[in-house]
């Protein structure tokens, strides 16, 4: 009503401000309930060319390689594997701390990551100059790993599977 007022603009920002954060307050409250999917209960469509598993312990280097490909071609992971996925990294994650410290000696390296944004491609590249993950030649990903780009799903499978093979 006031746009020339200074005082007003401030304050009706001021105003926004407060109402997003509890917006987003409002958006992270968790009553705790989870839940379950039954991955028995998932049938697997014959047409499925792409990479299965029979349980979670079957994610091998190996196997998230070819899941890393099969994506590469812009065709999607199985929800009953992508669900194995997820499950068993969650598993894996509770029972770590928030905060995790990582000790190497000096002879050892590790690779840190940050700011992957959903471009798969890019973490492809990552992976392609430095190698992929494995107990030799670990990464740390410090974070924005989804959020701009069109794969982050792709992402985010690729991070927790690479977790899942090498917890």
């Amino acid at each position: 009503m006031q746009p020339a007022n200074k005082e007003a603009r401030e304050k009706f920002e001021c105003t926004q401000k407060e109402y997003r954060l509890q917006q987003l307050s409002l958006a992270i409250v968790s009553d705790e309930t989870r839940v379950e999917a039954k991955i028995e209960d998932m049938i697997v469509e014959a047409s499925y060319a792409g990479p299965k598993l029979e349980t979670a312990d079957d994610v091998t280097a190996e196997w998230v390689v070819s899941m890393m490909e099969w994506q590469k071609s812009q065709k999607r992971v199985h929800k009953k594997f992508a669900t194995m996925i997820i499950q068993r990294a969650t598993e894996i994650f509770e029972k770590d701390e928030t905060l995790v410290h990582i000790s190497i000696d000096e002879l050892e390296e590790i690779t840190v990551c940050g700011d992957v944004h959903g471009q798969y491609y890019d973490l492809l590249n990552l992976f392609s100059i430095n190698g992929n993950p494995s107990e030799e030649n670990p990464y740390l990903f410090n974070g924005d790993f989804i959020d701009r780009g069109s794969f982050s799903v792709e992402v985010v499978l690729t991070m927790l599977a690479w977790k899942v093979c090498y917890p």
